[in-house]
């Protein structure tokens, strides 16, 4: 999965750890890579994604519900309301539903 992740433009770095179940990755700034588009490359690669921690630009939504990233538009489903940090945003972003 790390070397399909890897040739994004948008990733600066990838980390792994099998122990703890996690994909940590590290993103240029002003990047346009989707949460979609990450969560694609991870299952296609066997994996299961689950709710990401991401730090973003762009606007929460006034019930702190969704959130829209400014370079993509992207509107992202929350499991809370997002934490202003500085010009962006933190937030933990829902797993996908599962059909």
């Amino acid at each position: 999965m790390s070397v399909a992740i890897k040739k994004l433009p948008a990733v600066e770095q990838v980390r792994v750890s099998l122990k703890d179940g996690l994909t940590i990755l590290d993103l240029r700034q002003d990047n346009s890579a989707t949460v979609e588009e990450l969560r694609r490359i991870i299952k296609n690669s066997g994996f299961v994604s689950k709710e990401a921690s991401v730090v973003a630009r762009g606007t929460a939504s006034q019930d702190g519900r969704t959130f829209t990233v400014s370079q993509t538009n992207e509107r992202l489903t929350l499991q809370t309301p997002p934490e202003k940090s500085g010009d962006s945003w933190r937030m933990i972003v829902s797993a996908p539903k599962t059909r």
